[in-house]
């Protein structure tokens, strides 16, 4: 029973740590399926104008956002960490952008 807990942990780290599909494919779909998730429930609250929860969902896609640009600063194995960063940030914080404001489609 230690074992297929262990092997089920060791298959997450190798997942989280990009040795799976590869660093960019693995935190591109992380944040894609996110997206998705906000996206459609995002835009049911801003249909119902039910805003807290809205805030709420905004709080945790920024919350994940900063969760993936540390998992990628702790993985990445580049030349220049920082220039990765700045740019895979500023990508995020776009899309992020323009998702909040398509959900706002359905007011």
């Amino acid at each position: 029973m230690g074992t297929d807990s262990s092997a089920s942990l060791s298959a997450f780290a190798r997942l989280i740590s990009g040795q799976t599909f590869g660093l960019a494919q693995t935190y591109w779909t992380l944040y894609l399926i996110w997206a998705a998730m906000f996206f459609a429930v995002g835009s049911l609250l801003v249909a119902e104008r039910d805003w807290p929860p809205y805030i709420a969902l905004l709080a945790l896609t920024v919350g994940w956002s900063f969760l993936l640009l540390t998992l990628v600063k702790r993985y990445y194995a580049g030349s220049d960490p920082g220039k990765a960063l700045g740019r895979i940030g500023m990508l995020f914080l776009l899309l992020n952008l323009t998702n909040a404001l398509a959900t706002f489609s359905f007011i």
